[in-house]
Order: structure tokens, then sequence, then C-alpha cells
């Protein structure tokens, strides 16, 4: 359904905004995909476990002002990144521990580590944006240079979106991502190692955030403490308008690549038409809405087509109700 919508709303919008079909402007929608689109691959290994991570954007943010505060402090940039990814994986362990294992909300933990990642950031920077050489190759793969006529960050992007796919439909790990969606008490009775997923889950959302920030960074020149301010609301509804299920067990990666990329398009469309920013927001906020709508009425027909199938009786039984003699014993 998502492709669908996709393929629909594209077409639409070459045929009334012809400007929308220019190499240039795609390449464009391509690069705004990116970020948001790494953030919310790693969103959906989280909501396919019934979890949520609030904490992506101030992540991201950490992340950028980390990257850049050891580049001006000489640090090689490929240590620098390094580190940097680093700071997003042990932000997600934190968010995983808590919840697997204090049993905490996933919503109470993670907004509370959005903030106190938040007020890090500010704290490290006082505050102000912190600037640097971002000249190197690496950073121009990951920000703003292409690769073949292919913008770095894109380019990324799938690879990302390649690499979640495959976890999610060939390796034990995203099994257990499913079942433990599905229902908790059944796969930890089935032997599923469910802490370790829920852990590994929300490492992997904290890594592909601080990704996501230092391309934000490599892009900007700049590491600035409030740049994921929104990011963790995009990543959500790309991933539910990709048709993951809030409450976990349904859905996966290709859905959340074409949510990303409408998230894009949508954009970019209301930027050709001379939509404000404020305005934009509005609109999001609707599509997030409809979304949500949705994918409440998806998991309702599924939870009805699951109760039906359940209370059909058998081929055995309706034998039986039609020949009552088919399974009476033979006399001795």
């Amino acid at each position: 359904m998502t492709i669908v919508i996709f393929v629909v709303v594209v077409i639409a919008v070459v045929v009334f905004v012809p400007a929308f079909a220019q190499p240039v402007n795609l390449l464009n929608v391509a690069r705004q995909s990116s970020i948001i689109g790494v953030v919310a691959i790693g969103m959906t290994f989280v909501i396919l476990t019934g979890g949520i991570d609030l904490s992506v954007g101030s992540t991201l943010a950490l992340s950028g002002v980390t990257m850049a505060m050891l580049i001006n402090s000489g640090v090689d940039p490929s240590i620098a990144i390094l580190i940097s990814l680093v700071i997003g994986v042990l932000a997600g362990l934190v968010n995983g521990f808590a919840v697997a294992v204090l049993k905490i909300q996933p919503f109470i933990v993670t907004l509370a580590t959005m903030v106190s990642i938040l007020g890090i950031s500010l704290r490290v920077t006082n505050g102000g944006p912190q600037a640097f050489d971002n000249s190197a190759a690496i950073f121009n793969f990951l920000g703003s240079g292409d690769v073949f006529g292919l913008p770095g960050p894109f380019l990324v992007f799938l690879i990302v979106a390649v690499a979640g796919i495959v976890v999610l439909r060939y390796f034990a790990f995203g099994r257990y991502l499913y079942a433990v969606g599905g229902s908790f008490e059944a796969a930890r009775l089935s032997g599923v190692p469910t802490r370790r997923t829920l852990i590994i889950a929300y490492a992997i959302s904290g890594l592909a955030a601080a990704l996501a920030g230092v391309m934000t960074a490599s892009r900007l020149g700049v590491g600035a403490p409030t740049a994921g301010s929104l990011a963790n609301l995009d990543a959500i509804t790309a991933v539910v308008i990709g048709g993951t299920s809030l409450m976990g067990g349904t859905g996966g990666a290709i859905g959340t690549v074409f949510g990303a990329l409408l998230l894009a398009v949508l954009s970019n469309l209301m930027n050709l038409m001379g939509i404000g920013p404020f305005d934009q927001q509005i609109v999001k906020g609707a599509v997030i809405i409809l979304a949500v709508l949705f994918a409440i009425q998806a998991t309702r027909k599924r939870i009805s087509d699951r109760k039906s199938a359940n209370n059909a009786p058998s081929v055995r039984q309706k034998e039986a109700a039609a020949d009552p003699n088919a399974n009476a014993s033979v006399p001795q």
C-alpha cells in the first residue's frame, strides 16, 4: 500500500508540478530523504518490538556536536566519526537496558533520555553551534558530495536500508524482533532472548541516529546542539507510513524506505508550491494523524482476520458435522 501511494503521489506531482521532475530537484529529494531515512530504519527495529525511541533527535545532535568538537581538537576525522557513532550506541544501550532490565515503559525512558542528552549537548557547547572544517573527503561523501551522479548521503541511506532489510528478513535476530513485538511473554516462553533482543534493537536505533548526526554535521559544517529537534517525529512518521504497526510485530524496512521517500516528496512539493515552513509543520502533523489512523485500521483488520481464522471450523470438523457417523467406532 505504501509503495502504491508513493507511486501515485509521484505521478500526480510530476503531472501537476513539472518542476518536480527536473534532475536537480530529484537529486534534492533523494538528499532530503537520506537523514530521516537513516534514523527511520533504526527506529523500525525498535517499533517492531512494540517500543518507541524519542531520543533519536537528541542523539543525532550530540553525535554531530561530538564530531565537530573532536575535529576542532585535532582528532583524525575517521576517529572522530567512530567515537560519535559509539556515543550513539551507548545512548541506545542505556535505553535498552532501562526497557529490558528495569522494565520501564519505552515512552518514559526515551523521553527522559531525550531531555538528558539534549541537556548534555547544550552543556558541552554552551548552547552554541560548533563550526569545523568539513573539507575532508569523507565529510564530502557523507554531506553534500556525489558518487556516480548520486548524492553520497542517499547512497548511505540505501546501504543502511539494505542492511536493515537483510537483517529483518534473513537473520534470526530479525525473527526475534517480530516475536517480541507480537507477544513478549510468548516469545520469552519460546526461548527467545527477549532482553538481549530489546537492548540490541535500541542500540541499533542509537547507532542510526548517530550516523544521521554525522551526516547532518558533515553537510552543514556545523555541529548544532538542536539539529535533530524534529527527527524523532519525522522518523516515527516514516515508519508508520511505511506500514509498521506501533503495537509491534508487523512491518519492515522496505515500507520505511518508501515512507521516508514519501515524506521527502511531500516536503519538496510544499517547497515548490511556496508553502512556508510553519505551514509545512501543520501539514506534517496532519500526515502523522492520517498515518496513525491507517495503522490502527490495518491493525484492527489483522486482529479480526486472526480471530476469524481461529474461530473457523477445521476441514475435519466440517466433515464430522456433515457425516455424524464419520468418526463412529466400528462395533466389535
